[in-house]
């Protein structure tokens, strides 16, 4: 891993950011969306960080078909719920994270002056996430805390989301294509990313990756240390890296 102070910039066009955990601190409320469906249709407490890792697990497994709904009945099946349809499951688990989404979902101290910074600079900006336009709708439309602060819709010069690529994370579909779209070669983008399937989905690219600190990483972090290019803990330290 190398030091801020070995990052070149001079040459860097375009910054792609992944959204969830990246620049919002939504990671954590999934875990408890997932741990009170499974309280609710099986009578069982499961603690959060197993709920974590199951979940990076199987995502970082499961590139086929619809991962969300996968998901849904890959704990119908593992809990034994009494609710046995994985797309009602899917449905109830956007609507209650949704109103916590809605209301309690804010943006990583620094993100928001970061990408200003960035933008001011001349840089173009670019979204690069696994989540749903639904989702993008709640952080764009719907969360008044985020939407004073920045609406990623006119911040940013391309959205990528998970109805836009067929390969999830870490495959580098994602990242290839945003590439494809500008022309750009992967020595002119920096992307960051907070997950270890994010870091490789930018390696697998051969794009360098700045990995921004998130608690809920912490269960793969040697292996994101092995991986990433730079490591931050906070915004604050990229804003002082520019300053």
């Amino acid at each position: 891993m190398k030091t801020l102070k070995e990052l070149d910039l001079s040459n860097k066009k375009y910054i792609i950011f992944d959204m969830d955990g990246t620049l919002i601190d939504s990671i954590g409320i999934w875990n408890r969306t997932d741990q009170d469906l499974i309280r609710d249709f099986s009578g069982i407490d499961v603690d959060l960080k197993e709920i974590q890792i199951a979940r990076d697990d199987f995502l970082h497994t499961h590139q086929d078909g619809d991962i969300y709904l996968d998901w849904g009945a890959h704990l119908i099946k593992k809990y034994n719920f009494r609710l046995q349809d994985p797309k009602e499951l899917l449905h109830i688990r956007w609507e209650r994270s949704n109103l916590i989404l809605e209301n309690e979902l804010d943006f990583k101290p620094d993100a928001v002056p970061l990408i200003l910074k960035l933008k001011k600079m001349g840089y173009t900006l670019v979204l690069a996430t696994m989540t749903t336009q639904v989702q993008l709708d709640v952080y764009s439309k719907k969360n008044k805390k985020m939407l004073n602060q920045m609406n990623i819709a006119e911040v940013f010069d391309l959205i990528t989301k998970k109805e836009d690529v067929k390969n999830k994370k870490p495959h580098p579909e994602i990242y290839n294509k945003i590439m494809q779209h500008y022309n750009a070669n992967p020595n002119e983008c920096l992307i960051f990313e907070d997950s270890f399937t994010g870091i490789l989905a930018s390696k697998n690219a051969g794009v360098e990756v700045v990995n921004i600190y998130d608690k809920h990483a912490d269960v793969n972090r040697d292996k994101i240390n092995s991986l990433t290019d730079y490591s931050i803990r906070n915004y604050r330290e990229f804003l002082d890296y520019l300053e």
